[in-house]
C-alpha cells in the first residue's frame, strides 16, 4: 500500500512539473509576441502560489508601477477608517477636504464618500487635480472613472486618519499584511519599457511646442523693435537648432538610448535644409515632411525602448502613484479574498456593486465588477508611461491572478494570462 501510494505520489508529481513548465513555456512565449521586457505573473487557487514566473531581472520581490491599482488600496483604507467609525459611507465629504480643493461649485457639498470610491462624484477622468477640478454630472447620477476623485478620497483620507496618504497606507494595509516592497511615495523600481510611437510622440510633442514658441518670440520681437536680425531662414535655422538641443536634452533625461538615433534624424534635418537653403519652396518644406517621416516611422516600427523611472510625480498620490511586487500584491489580494468570505465590515461592501455600468459590467467600492456565465471576477488595471498591470480576483474559485509588467504592452498580455489561468473569457476593461 506504501509504495502504491508513493507510485501516485511521484505520477502526480511529474504531471505537475509537466503542467508548470508547459505554463511556463506559454508565458514566456504571450511575452516575446507582445514585445514584453519585463514581468512578474503569479497565479494562486486557496491561498496557495500555483504559479510564478518571471521576465529577464525579475523576481516576485521586484518592484513595478502599479499606477491605478492603487485605488483598491486606498479604498480599503477609506473602509477601514469606516470600521473604525471615523467617517461613515455616506457621509458628505466636503468637511474633511483640503481648502485647496473646495470650488465654488455648490454641487461639492452633495459629494459623499461612497460616491467618491464608485466613481460617480461627477468629477473628470484626469489625474491631474491642476488640470480639472470642475464636477460634470450631479453627483451620483452617472458613473466617470476618475483619478481627480481619487486624489479628493486622499484628502479626506489624511485629514480623517490625521495621516498623510503614506503613512495611512503603511498602518492600514503595508505593515499589517507584511507588503515590505510597497509605497505610495517615490522608490526605485524595474525599468520601464515605452513603446517607440509613444516616445516618438513625446519627441514631437516637445519640439513642436519649443520650435513654435521660439518662432512666436521671433516675430513679436520683430514686431516691437520694427527690426529684422535675421532673415526668415536664418530664423528659423536657429529656432529649430535650439528645438533641437531642448529635445536633446529631454531625451537624456527620458530616454537616454534614443538620443543617438535622435542626433541621426537631426543630422539628416539640418544637412537637407542645408542644401535646400538656395530652394525656398523645398526649404520651407524639409521640415513638417521630415518630422511626419519620423512620425510615421515611430508608429510603423513595433518596439519598445527603455526610459526613465522618474516619470511618475514624486509626491504620493493615491490615484496613481502605488508601486509594489507581485509578493506584496498576493498579501492584498488573500487579504481582499478573506473579506469576500468571512468579512462582517464595511471592506466587505466593495464586493458589492455600488453602480451598474452595462449588462456586465459594474463598480463596487474601489474595485470594478464583471460578470460572466462562470461567475463574477473583481478586478482593476493600472496604466503608466513604461508599466501596465492587471490583478483579478475570482473569489467564487477562491483563484487570483497578480500579473505586474514594465511595457507598454502589458496589458493585452496581462489580459490574456489571466484568461488562460482563471478559465474564464474576462474583457477586464471599462471606457473610461
Amino acid at each position: 500500500m506504501k509504495k502504491l501510494v508513493l507510485i501516485l505520489i511521484s505520477i502526480l508529481s511529474g504531471l505537475l512539473v509537466g503542467i508548470t513548465a508547459h505554463a511556463t513555456q506559454e508565458t514566456e512565449l504571450m511575452a516575446s509576441s507582445y514585445d514584453i521586457n519585463g514581468y512578474s505573473v503569479a497565479y494562486y487557487e486557496n491561498d496557495r502560489v500555483v504559479f510564478q514566473n518571471y521576465g529577464d531581472g525579475i523576481d516576485e520581490n521586484s518592484v513595478f508601477e502599479l499606477a491605478s491599482n492603487g485605488k483598491v488600496i486606498s479604498a480599503y483604507i477609506a473602509l477601514k477608517l469606516v470600521d473604525e467609525g471615523k467617517i461613515n459611507l455616506n457621509d458628505k465629504i466636503a468637511p474633511f477636504l483640503d481648502s485647496d480643493l473646495l470650488t465654488n461649485d455648490e454641487r461639492l457639498n452633495d459629494i459623499t464618500l461612497k460616491q467618491l470610491l464608485c466613481h460617480t462624484a461627477g468629477f473628470s477622468p484626469s489625474y491631474e487635480l491642476g488640470i480639472d477640478k470642475n464636477i460634470y454630472s450631479d453627483p451620483g447620477e452617472e458613473f466617470c472613472y476618475s483619478g481627480v476623485g481619487y486624489i479628493y478620497l486622499q484628502s479626506v483620507i489624511e485629514n480623517v486618519s490625521g495621516m498623510t496618504m503614506e503613512q495611512a497606507a503603511e498602518y492600514y494595509v503595508f505593515e499589517p499584511l507584511g507588503m515590505e516592497n510597497s509605497t505610495f511615495e517615490y522608490t526605485r523600481t524595474v525599468t520601464p519599457y515605452m513603446n517607440l510611437s509613444s516616445v516618438v510622440i513625446y519627441i514631437f510633442i516637445i519640439f513642436i511646442i519649443v520650435f513654435i514658441v521660439l518662432l512666436l518670440a521671433v516675430f513679436v520681437l520683430r514686431k516691437i523693435t520694427k527690426k529684422q536680425f535675421f532673415s526668415s531662414k536664418i530664423s528659423l535655422v536657429v529656432c529649430f537648432a535650439i528645438a533641437v538641443v531642448v529635445n536633446i536634452s529631454f531625451l537624456l533625461v527620458l530616454v537616454p538610448k534614443v538620443v543617438l538615433t535622435f542626433g541621426v534624424c537631426v543630422v539628416f534635418m539640418g544637412v537637407s535644409l542645408l542644401l535646400a537653403r538656395n530652394h525656398t519652396k523645398i526649404f520651407y518644406a524639409v521640415i513638417p515632411i521630415e518630422v511626419m517621416l519620423m512620425l510615421v516611422l515611430g508608429f510603423a516600427i513595433p518596439a519598445t525602448v527603455p526610459v526613465t523611472n522618474d516619470i511618475v510625480a514624486k509626491e504620493a498620490n493615491c490615484a496613481y502613484t502605488l508601486k509594489s511586487s507581485n509578493e506584496d500584491m498576493a498579501a492584498f489580494c488573500s487579504e481582499l479574498t478573506n473579506e469576500y468570505y468571512s468579512g462582517d465590515g464595511a471592506v466587505k461592501e466593495m464586493f458589492s456593486a455600488a453602480v451598474n455600468i452595462d449588462d456586465v459590467n459594474s463598480w463596487g467600492l474601489g474595485i470594478a465588477i464583471e460578470s460572466e456565465s462562470k461567475g463574477e471576477t473583481y478586478w482593476h488595471s493600472g496604466i503608466n508611461p513604461g508599466f501596465q498591470s492587471l490583478i483579478v480576483l475570482y473569489p467564487s474559485q477562491n483563484k487570483y491572478v497578480i500579473i505586474l509588467t514594465n511595457s507598454d504592452n502589458g496589458l493585452m498580455f496581462a489580459k490574456e494570462v489571466a484568461r488562460d489561468f482563471l478559465e474564464i473569457d474576462g474583457n477586464w476593461d471599462i471606457k473610461r
